[in-house]
């Protein structure tokens, strides 16, 4: 089988980004554990776990804007660099301050990093919209096995040298994929998108909700966010309650991880056959059928069996997220993700913590439903969405 330069091209930042992605994977859970080991509470391991997304939730959208005038490849090499210097601090002076300080350059960098690399394969010439989100599908496949192979390799780093050693390696591990973006053929030239800059500092943010269309598009992005952070939060919980052991929740975590590869595996087929609206519609329907499931789920093996088919329908959304708004606005990918990203990043700062308040009062189940039920409400605005793309494709070929 021939690939084709834009299959060639996006496995190339496949082997970048997996290298990149060590940082938050791999960060995460070093810092938590930097914290509780040096005295730290509980409280403050989480908030050091969630300053990695504090950066990207006040300025991803001046990162996105920054993508749009210089272009996608500077972007990615300069926070690549940025993360080795974060990484660089508590590697050489480890302290909870140092860890801190990574923490927010890290977080800043990679959100630079992912943006920059999710604009660079939108603006890739396909002959069929279609292929753009399978090709989003496949990077996402990258995030997914670092996500699984980063937090592997800091234990490891920890158990055998400390966490200089580990903060060290992931540095050197950044500092790989920064040297190999300059051997591959990584999309997205330095010129930058310049047909048609915003004017002002809130030009898509004006756009977005004067448009009721592309006000959808951003909403269900964080339904997307939602989901994501509903599941991964709340099922250790619901585990808890059941009596689950660590090792049980684990492996439901890792079947949701499955299913999430499966389908970036799978998405360059299913949007030959379905469009964007269309999948989405599947997707939060089956998301919204997963959490009305999984209280009533008083098995391991079921509840691994859910997270699976959740993390396939879960896979689907923020590739077409992106396809969709780089259709709406191909002259601010950048910022019109940045925008996303900014809305994602706020919803996972906040929604947790509104988990946890629900399920201390009245348990888990209730916010299994209650996010189940805005699953549902997204499948019918999908819907709707579809519906209303179908007229507007009519009306245009009538005209015609």
């Amino acid at each position: 089988m021939q690939l084709s330069r834009n299959q060639i091209q996006t496995l190339s930042l496949i082997a970048v980004s997996i290298l990149a992605n060590i940082t938050l994977s791999g960060g995460r859970v070093a810092a938590s554990l930097f914290v509780l080991r040096h005295g730290g509470s509980a409280a403050l391991a989480g908030i050091a776990y969630s300053t990695y997304s504090l950066i990207p939730a006040i300025l991803s959208l001046l990162i996105g804007r920054w993508i749009d005038h210089v272009g996608p490849r500077r972007v990615m090499r300069s926070s690549q660099a940025a993360m080795i210097i974060g990484l660089l601090a508590p590697a050489l002076l480890p302290s909870i301050s140092t860890v801190f300080l990574c923490a927010l350059v890290c977080g800043f960098g990679f959100a630079g990093y992912l943006l920059a690399a999710n604009v660079a394969v939108s603006m890739m010439p396909f002959a069929h919209p279609g292929e753009r989100v399978g090709m989003l599908g496949w990077l996402a496949m990258g995030g997914s096995a670092a996500g699984a192979f980063g937090p592997m390799v800091v234990g490891f780093a920890i158990d055998r040298g400390g966490f200089a050693a580990a903060y060290a390696a992931m540095a050197v591990i950044v500092g790989a994929s920064l040297l190999l973006s300059f051997c591959v053929d990584v999309p997205g030239g330095v010129g930058g998108m310049v047909k048609a800059p915003g004017k002002g500092g809130s030009s898509v943010v004006r756009d977005v909700f004067s448009n009721p269309r592309l006000l959808r598009i951003y909403l269900l992005a964080m339904v997307v966010s939602m989901g994501y952070d509903g599941f991964a939060f709340m099922t250790p919980v619901l585990g808890e309650e059941r009596g689950f052991s660590a090792t049980t929740i684990g492996m439901i975590m890792s079947c949701f991880a499955a299913g999430t590869f499966c389908m970036g595996a799978l998405l360059p087929w299913l949007s030959r056959h379905l469009t964007e609206w269309r999948m989405m519609t599947i997707a939060f329907g089956t998301t919204a059928a997963v959490f009305m499931l999984l209280p009533l789920a008083y098995s391991g093996y079921l509840q691994g069996a859910l997270g699976f088919v959740f993390g396939f329908a879960a896979g689907a959304g923020q590739p077409n997220i992106l396809s969709l708004i780089y259709r709406a606005m191909p002259d601010k990918a950048g910022e019109g993700a940045g925008l996303r990203s900014m809305m994602g990043n706020t919803v996972g700062m906040t929604a947790p913590s509104v988990y946890g308040a629900v399920a201390g009062l009245f348990g888990a189940v209730p916010v299994f439903i209650g996010v189940g039920c805005v699953a549902a409400i997204a499948s019918w605005q999908s819907h709707l969405g579809w519906k209303s793309r179908a007229r507007l494709t009519a009306s245009a070929a009538s005209e015609r």
